[in-house]
Order: structure tokens, then sequence, then C-alpha cells
């Protein structure tokens, strides 16, 4: 898998949400993205069986 880079997806992902994203947000933007992708990578390293997958049901919030 070739190593994420923020600056390609900001590119191409922000005319498609329609943002625009100015010189000065983009390093911001870019350092939020990677730790993003870093905490996705923790995520999708988790050893996880084919069967243990177990949804629950819709939340529905109750007033307080």
């Amino acid at each position: 898998m070739a190593a994420f880079d923020p600056d390609a997806y900001i590119d191409v992902q922000a005319p498609v949400l329609g943002l625009t994203i100015t010189a000065e947000q983009r390093p911001g933007v870019a350092t939020f993205l990677r730790l993003a992708a870093d905490m996705a990578a923790l995520l999708e390293a988790a050893p996880l069986e084919d069967d243990s997958l177990d949804l629950d049901g819709v939340f529905v919030p109750v007033a307080p």
C-alpha cells in the first residue's frame, strides 16, 4: 500500500466536498489528516476474527 499523502488527498477531496482550503489552513489540515491516517492504521492492524463483528441496535437518545 502506498504511503498516505495528505496534500494529494486535500487536492482531490476539497473540490469534491466543496471546500476551499487556503494556503494558511493547508498545513493544519494536512497535520490532522496525517493524525487520522495514523489512527486508522492502528485500528486496521488490530486482530479481528471474521465472526467477531457484533453490531448493536440503533441509538435512540432520550430526553434528559
